[in-house]
């Protein structure tokens, strides 16, 4: 398994744009898709080392739903969450060991929070 391959969810082209950037600026191989069914295919084909996720991805499945799959392909996949509105719903819905980030965010705030999840120092 490639220890830098993301696989980054969002279903706004701009956010998912920006945050793709942001992830392959600081090291990361970024695979970016923007829907949950795209994202679990994905997940099928080619599991990555990290899950980033929105949450609300409009119809099909959303990123709780992403993150509890990516688990069950890879039980200790590190998983960050970003949500401008579904954050209270993190503590019961959100994987185990996983971190939320609520939007707005800069795209450090998420790099940040997948080096806490994948337990790296930044370099």
């Amino acid at each position: 398994m490639n220890r830098d391959h993301i696989l980054l969810v969002d279903d706004n082209y701009i956010i998912n744009l920006e945050l793709h950037e942001v992830l392959r600026d600081a090291g990361f191989t970024v695979e970016s898709v923007y829907s949950g069914a795209t994202a679990i295919a994905a997940l099928k084909c080619n599991p990555p080392w990290a899950l980033v996720t929105d949450v609300d991805l409009g119809s099909g499945p959303n990123g709780f739903a992403v993150a509890r799959y990516a688990r069950e392909v890879t039980p200790d996949m590190p998983v960050v969450f970003i949500s401008g509105t579904m954050g209270g719903q993190h503590p019961s819905q959100g994987v185990p060991g996983s971190d939320f980030i609520a939007k707005p965010c800069r795209g450090l705030q998420v790099v940040e929070a997948l080096l806490r999840a994948t337990r790296l120092e930044a370099a």
